[in-house]
């Protein structure tokens, strides 16, 4: 049984702002550079659905590269070390915030920004339609989402593929809830969902809807990232003050 790895990040910055959601150009680029020297395999969304649903082999050392909410300087920056290292990226949009232009006080990506990426390089999913966690609604509430968020792409003419990550990592916990929630995403065509959780996913999937992520973030050294890609991070989670302190 292999392992599937899939990255999380959110914003990237130029003038060496790091922290739980920012990792700053020199980290990135260490961190893909690692990638890439070491022989790990960028998925796209769409490579990794064929995989699951024809029962194909990962590539070994298979890794899902993603980033949430649509920020700017995902396309700024991220993007042409992506092209730099050979590397495969995978982008979670919030129509919402493409309208507005703006997230967190950040610029975020524009229809126009998302059409100027090669989509041999960069595949876009569903982050809701405007960041509203699902554990807080309704099944109906999020079906309705789902479909605008749907909706919403296809009329700015962005292309996405059938999967989803849940807004805060956050989806409805209790059975029933949970049961119905499962079944909205089948019957809206969605073909995988993800979490966070921090480990490593065992391939075949188990569970399409509950992919898990490692969350990559700025404040911890490149030691974490690297135990992190090849263990999960909850793995290594006893090594963080120790980790730490090494900064």
């Amino acid at each position: 049984m292999s392992k599937l790895r899939v990255l999380m990040y959110h914003s990237v910055s130029q003038d060496g702002k790091r922290d739980g959601l920012t990792v700053d150009t020199d980290q990135l680029e260490q961190q893909f550079h690692y990638l890439w020297s070491n022989g790990y395999k960028p998925l796209l969304f769409s490579e990794l659905i064929a995989c699951h649903e024809r029962k194909m082999a990962l590539p070994d050392k298979a890794v899902l590269i993603t980033f949430d909410d649509g920020f700017l300087n995902n396309y700024q920056l991220a993007y042409p070390l992506a092209l730099k290292y050979r590397l495969k990226l995978n982008f979670f949009v919030v129509p919402a915030f493409i309208k507005r232009g703006a997230y967190r006080e950040e610029p975020c990506l524009s229809a126009a920004d998302l059409s100027k990426m090669d989509p041999a390089v960069v595949e876009f999913g569903l982050h809701s339609m405007d960041h509203e966690g699902y554990d807080l609604l309704q099944p109906a509430e999020i079906e309705a989402d789902i479909y605008n968020s749907m909706t919403a792409l296809d009329e700015m003419g962005i292309p996405f593929q059938p999967v989803l990550a849940y807004p805060y990592g956050a989806w409805p916990r209790k059975v029933l809830q949970e049961a119905r929630f499962f079944e909205i995403l089948e019957e809206q065509g969605l073909r995988l969902a993800f979490r966070i959780g921090n480990r490593l996913n065992r391939f075949p999937l188990t569970d399409r809807f509950l992919l898990q992520r490692i969350d990559v973030r700025g404040d911890e050294p490149f030691r974490s990232f690297r135990l992190s890609l090849a263990y999960g991070k909850k793995s290594t989670s006893w090594l963080s003050p120790l980790l730490r302190a090494l900064q």
